[in-house]
Formats: C-alpha cells, structure tokens, sequence
C-alpha cells in the first residue's frame, strides 16, 4: 500500500481509478498544509517555544519525502568536525525500528543510524522522536561540542545554528504538491529557513539545475548553494567486510536488492560501472526485510546461474541476520556511496566553521 500511495504522489499510475485517488490525497494535501502551516505561525508568533541546547546544532534535512542523499553528507559533516578536533554526536529520529543508543554497530536502530554507527564508529548515534531530549541525554554521557541534527528540517522544536538543506537534482520538488499529493514536506516557501542549500546528484539532474538554481535564489538569495554528486567508492563483501574494486564484477551477471527513496539511482550506479544487472528489486524507503523475501531473492539468482548479489550500505545492515539463508555459491555485496562536493566547497566548509567559531 505504501508503494502504491507513493506510486501516486509521483504520478507513476495515470489509470482512472489512479485519478480518483489522486483527488482524495490532494484534499488530504490541503488539510496536511493547513496544519503545518498552523504549526509555523505558531513558533513564529511565540505560541509555541523552540528550545536550545547547551551546544551548536548543525541541521542536515530536505524539504521532500524520499532519498536525497543525506546520510553521505552527515557522514561528511562529521568528518569535518572531526578534523577540527571537534567533538560530536547525531541526533536521528530513526524508522521502523527500535530505540538504539551508542557508539558502535548494534542490532537495534534504524537502518541510517546502523549505517552512520558502521561509518563513524566513535561518534554517538542517538535515536529518539524528541532530539532535545536526545540531546540532554548526550549531554550527560558524552563530551559535545557540536550536535549534527539528521532529517531535521522538520523538527521546528529544536533551535538550529545552522540549516543544511538537501535538493536532489534528479527529482527536486515532485508535482509542487504537499505530502500525500506530492512529496514535499512543506510549502517551498519553508526553504527561507536554510541556511546552506546543497544540490545533490547534479549529474544525474543536470536538465533542471539552472531551474531549481533560479528556484532557491529567488525563495532565498541569500543562501549560498553547492553542487554535489554521489559517486560509488567500492564493494564489500558482506560475509568477510573485504573491500572490493568498482571493476571487480566487470561483466558478470548481477542481480541487485534496495529499499531506498531513489532506487533508479542505485541502478544507474551499478549499470554505469558495467555491471549486468539482470534485476533490481526495489521495496519503499526503510523497508524492514522478511525471510521469505531474501530467499525469494535468491531462488531468483539460483533459477537464472546469477552468482552475485549487490545490495545498498544501507540495507547491508538490515540483512546481515538473513545470510545464513543465502547459499554459499551467491557472493553478497554492498555498494558504498561517497558524496563529493563539485562547487562552492569553500562556502560549505566556511559555513560549518562560523557555527563552531560562536
């Protein structure tokens, strides 16, 4: 049903009984607005009190439902910090999951907040719907000195120094319509709010940069943007956590596994790097995996003599539990992204920087 509803809001499904939905959602779209909007002009006039904690928070979100690729960019942000001696911990509100709390690799959490901890194994990954009550609790474990706020555009009640907002070029705004008409979480005229806006996979959105370009300086000129591609950095097996060259699978018969917001993307990236990828199967963003799915998964692969297996670093962490039901023969791997900026990185960097210098 999720997959279906979001068929929908991107317009994929155009058949009669389609369009009669589509005008049930845009009346949900227009009670959705006036809530949200409610909820603006209630922080705006004081009604309702945004709280700060003790520390800089640095916010890295976007103003649409689905994968912008923000994950690689916090993973980005947090370097930084640490090359700065900073010290610093992410607050995430977490999907489809358990509360998790800690430092290192753990069953429990969300598939982003698994992905970041495998990533940044000495910075706290903390998940809670509350992040001011995240952060307090951080604040009390952990030496701070920065908090990085992933997906947090939305999260009005948390005081921000500093509003990173992610725009995926390939896709940016949808239709133009609010959740679940469309996919954006709120009006466009939210995006005054941001302090930096970075364009995410301008490669493969190049026909609409200079639009979604004029877009942002008009809603915000005084926002700097940055431009910014995603690019795979290698393999690793799943089984042994080798590393594996981008052009080790060369030819070989592929079959592929995601559930992400922008799947077409990971296609794109396997297909680029001359894999022959027979089949992708893509579920929605943060879907929690069955047994029976993998092991239809891997029938598929046996039936057809496909011996490798390729999946995102994001769900590696939702499936590690499910490969003892994969067979031997079928070489698992994921695919790491790495984020790289193409313009404005000196505007970027600078903008973390003043927040650390306050």
């Amino acid at each position: 049903m999720k997959k279906y509803l979001y068929r929908l809001a991107t317009d994929q499904i155009n058949t009669p009984v389609a369009k009669v939905f589509k005008l049930l959602l845009w009346v949900l779209s227009l009670v959705y607005g006036l809530i949200v909007r409610g909820i603006l002009i209630s922080y705006a006039l004081g009604f309702s009190k945004k709280q700060r904690l003790g520390k800089p928070v640095i916010s890295v979100g976007n103003i649409t439902f689905g994968g912008t690729g923000k994950t690689p960019l916090v993973e980005l942000v947090a370097q930084y910090l640490k090359t700065k001696n900073k010290k610093s911990v992410i607050l995430t509100r977490g999907y489809m999951d358990k509360k998790f709390l800690g430092t290192s690799p753990s069953g429990s959490g969300s598939d982003e907040a698994r992905q970041l901890t495998n990533s940044l194994r000495d910075i706290p990954v903390i998940i809670g719907a509350d992040r001011f009550e995240s952060g307090r609790q951080a604040l009390a474990q952990y030496p701070v000195d920065v908090f990085l706020l992933d997906d947090g555009f939305q999260h009005w009640r948390l005081e921000r120094d500093l509003d990173i907002v992610l725009v995926d070029t390939s896709r940016p705004f949808g239709n133009g319509h609010l959740i679940p008409r469309g996919i954006l979480r709120e009006p466009l005229s939210a995006l005054r709010r941001a302090s930096i806006f970075v364009l995410t996979k301008t490669d493969l959105g190049q026909k609409n940069l200079e639009t979604v370009r004029a877009i942002l300086s008009k809603i915000n000129p005084k926002a700097p943007i940055i431009e910014t591609m995603h690019g795979p950095l290698d393999f690793v097996n799943m089984r042994t956590q080798q590393s594996k060259a981008l052009s080790s699978l060369g030819r070989k018969m592929t079959c592929s596994f995601c559930g992400i917001g922008d799947p077409v993307s990971f296609e794109h990236y396997l297909k680029n790097l001359g894999v022959d990828l027979r089949k992708n199967f893509a579920f929605i963003d943060h879907h929690v995996y069955k047994r029976c799915e993998i092991e239809s998964i891997v029938k598929f692969c046996l039936y057809h003599s496909i011996h490798t297996l390729v999946t995102t670093e994001k769900d590696s962490v939702k499936v590690k539990e499910f490969l003892k039901y994969i067979d031997e023969d079928i070489e698992v791997l994921y695919l790491r992204i790495k984020i790289f900026i193409v313009q404005g990185e000196d505007e970027f960097f600078s903008g973390i920087a003043g927040v650390l210098d306050r």
